[in-house]
């Protein structure tokens, strides 16, 4: 008999990996028995199936039938092995299975040199001895009916933590598993993008496609499969010298207007990124900006409480309109051209009438009820209804032309930033210091949903051309895009370069396109987005035995492989096709336990696996043959990866070491440093000689291929490490543990970029 628990992702915080009971050796002489006094027959299925499960199928079963004797169940053991039946019914004292159990008989069992096993305890056997001489029944399965799949109940409160974390290769998005929830952000702003699930137990497995177009989760017998949203930064427009606070774009989202502190208004074509005029503005820096309907004048808002129309033509004031008495946050030109609106730091909006030229300006409509601040404005398409929100917390509608308060729409609990209308005009956006956005129905002044979780205060908002999707815009650095219907993130995206900590507050967001965002900021630039797609669910592939542990994508992505088996009984690893859904090769006589980690060659030809059995495998897609097998760990191995020539390959162990292997020779190039405890996940970066390796001991590290020796160390976490991603550039490292806590850190310098923190138990 021998006893090897797997070294599985177990779902609870305190016992998540690589369960191992310390060795020792049999005893020599024989073992006594204690006798239990029961009133009631020793049961196989209750008392003894497991007992024997945990100490003697390990190298007893199917996979692994050490003398060719399978005791995984009655009959089998009734059947025996090549010393003949395990069991003789009514007879313990003649059962070879107690007999060498209790040391009476050599071989003893476990044997000798099985330093990691245990052998049976007094009342172990004493237990074993009552089921034999009482006939050695098996009531596994009494009735004659199948036996009941096992059904999963709710997770434990506050049980969140990181088992398994992905990146996608530009490094612009994270996917971690907290408990049995996919999580997905945004790497530079830190912002979650979206939460999906479709999963009860923990989530032991993530994997994006190669070109992050598809991402793959594994837990307790499944994996679910979903299309993905794509985008990247497109242009960047650099040029101004201040803070960029105000945005306008023309109608057909071709130029893009901005201005700011530097007393600059700037135009920039949105297709190449290039400023092709700058403005000087006649005094006060620039708060807010409007473009006239007809696409020839520009409207600024000042801190100097003036509103002032500027001629494309030349650059030059045409007008200036005087009355705020504080600083004007927000501008808008009436649909007629004739009109303007504005806001003001004084508590008022106001409603002006543009004079014809060389006539003195009236005397505007004042719109008095807010108590405070107003700092946005949005008017209705027929130009009859203006809202207004202020630091008040409120929203109102007014009707324009008479001044007098409509509707007062509610739901924030912080200052209004910004408002925007649909294209159709029937739903409210509202962005607040509160950290979130509300949509309202303009009919009825109702709340229809509320897009939370910014990280800050949101100071802009924006519809797509269609309506069918909004945008959010913050104090923390951060743009997101939602579906309008379903209140769904779709993709974000943050406003700073890579490796930099802290990023400058958006002020302003637009629509250029439906796929395309321009952002203005506070560090002084403007940036535009593209994106394309929609979070989809595509499959759900299973049933698998157990846990899916491991997962990874074919360079084309058109192949998944995922590895699991029931530890101790079997190692599972299947190759799905991913658009179809349909399994194309079982491979599960690879490893005799549970398999921790699969990895496609660069080429696609070749599967590596790592498994509880202590072995790296390398097999050949096509036909599922060997071509090699590797041995050197002294524990299971948990993680495998390959160098980018497909070479070499690096795995890691729960013996606490990594090891680089030569594909060809089949030799162990080298063993690593060791880390302080199991060695959880590896990443070898593309075309370098850097590993990246997490480990039970809280830390990341980054090894040397070429000596073994440790380059940096990356702190941070608090509890036991399970997964590890980098870019493909090496640039970026994330990683996630028990704590439940996902950093990322900049792998030049070691800096923590974002701690994202799990969100607080609900009370």
């Amino acid at each position: 008999m021998n006893f090897e628990a797997s070294a599985m992702k177990l779902p609870l915080l305190a016992s998540i990996i690589s369960l191992s009971l310390a060795g020792l050796s049999a005893a020599s002489e024989p073992i006594p028995v204690n006798l239990p006094k029961r009133t009631t027959p020793v049961s196989y299925a209750n008392d003894v199936a497991d007992l024997l499960a945990g100490k003697c199928v390990g190298c007893h079963s199917e996979g692994s039938a050490g003398g060719k004797l399978v005791m995984e169940d009655v009959a089998s053991m009734l059947k025996g092995g090549k010393r003949g039946p395990a069991l003789v019914a009514g007879k313990a004292d003649e059962s070879l299975l107690f007999t060498m159990s209790a040391h009476r008989v050599e071989p003893s069992m476990p044997p000798a040199d099985k330093k990691d096993s245990k052998p049976l305890t007094s009342d172990e056997l004493g237990l074993l001895k009552l089921w034999i001489d009482g006939g050695a029944l098996d009531d596994s399965d009494a009735e004659g009916k199948a036996p009941e799949s096992l059904v999963l109940g709710s997770l434990p409160p506050g049980v969140q933590p990181i088992v398994a974390v992905d990146m996608t290769a530009d490094g612009a998005r994270i996917a971690a598993g907290r408990a049995n929830v996919v999580h997905v952000f945004d790497a530079d702003s830190g912002m979650e993008i979206v939460s999906l699930g479709g999963h009860q137990d923990i989530i032991q497995s993530i994997r994006y496609s190669p070109d992050g177009s598809m991402l793959a989760a594994g837990s307790y017998q499944i994996v679910t499969l979903w299309r993905t949203p794509r985008g990247a930064l497109k242009k960047t427009m650099t040029g101004h010298t201040d803070d960029v606070n105000a945005l306008a774009i023309s109608a057909d989202g071709n130029v893009a207007y901005s201005a700011g502190l530097d007393k600059t208004i700037r135009a920039w074509t949105v297709a190449d990124g290039k400023e092709t005029r700058k403005i000087d503005h006649p005094a006060a820096q620039v708060l807010a900006l409007a473009l006239s309907p007809d696409g020839l004048t520009l409207l600024t808002g000042g801190g100097d409480g003036i509103l002032r129309l500027i001629t494309l033509a030349d650059g030059k004031e045409r007008l200036a309109l005087k009355g705020h008495a504080g600083p004007v946050h927000d501008v808008a030109f009436l649909p007629d051209g004739l009109r303007v609106a504005s806001v003001s730091e004084d508590g008022t909006g106001r409603i002006w009438e543009l004079p014809a030229e060389g006539e003195v300006p009236g005397t505007p409509i004042v719109l008095n009820g807010h108590k405070g601040p107003v700092r946005a404005l949005v008017l209705s398409k027929d130009g009859r209804r203006i809202f207004t929100g202020g630091d008040d917390h409120s929203i109102r509608s007014w009707r324009t032309f008479q001044g007098e308060a409509a509707t007062t729409y509610g739901g924030h609990i912080g200052p209004v930033r910004a408002l925007t209308l649909s294209p159709d005009g029937k739903v409210l956006l509202s962005g607040s210091a509160d950290r979130s956005a509300r949509l309202h129905d303009v009919a009825s002044g109702k709340s229809l949903s509320t897009l939370g979780g910014h990280p800050g205060e949101v100071n802009s908002v924006a519809f797509s051309p269609d309506g069918s999707r909004v945008a959010t815009a913050g104090a923390q650095g951060g743009v997101k895009v939602w579906e309008t219907a379903t209140g769904l993130g779709v993709i974000a995206f943050g406003h700073a370069e890579p490796g930099v900590k802290e990023v400058k507050p958006i002020r302003k967001v637009a629509f250029t396109g439906q796929g395309t965002l321009v952002t203005a900021s506070a560090e002084k630039t403007l940036k535009s987005w593209a994106f394309e797609g929609t979070w989809s669910a595509m499959k759900t592939l299973g049933p698998h035995v157990f846990r899916v542990l491991a997962l990874d994508f074919s360079p084309d992505g058109t192949l998944l492989a995922a590895g699991g088996g029931e530890p101790s009984r079997s190692g599972e690893v299947k190759v799905w096709e991913v658009n179809k859904g349909m399994l194309v090769r079982s491979m599960d006589e690879l490893h005799s336990d549970t398999v921790f980690g699969v990895r496609f060659s660069p080429d696609g030809s070749l599967l590596a696996t790592g498994s509880a059995d202590k072995f790296l495998k390398v097999s050949r897609l096509l036909g599922g043959k060997d071509v090699r097998m590797f041995e050197g760990h002294t524990h299971h191995v948990l993680a495998v990866d390959w160098d980018k020539e497909g070479k070499r390959l690096v795995t890691g162990g729960a013996d606490n070491v990594m090891k680089v292997w030569d594909l060809d020779s089949g030799e162990q190039l080298r063993t690593a440093t060791p880390a302080g405890k199991q060695i959880t996940a590896v990443r070898w970066v593309p075309g370098k000689p850097t590993l990246i390796a997490a480990s039970g001991d809280t830390n990341v590290r980054a090894w040397n291929s070429e000596n073994g020796a440790i380059e940096r160390t990356f702190a941070g976490e608090s509890d036991y490490v399970f997964g590890v991603a980098t870019s493909a550039d090496g640039s970026r490292i994330a990683a996630g543990g028990a704590d439940g806590v996902l950093l990322i850190w900049d792998a030049k310098d070691g800096r923590i970029v974002r701690k994202i923190d799990p969100p607080a138990p609900s009370p």
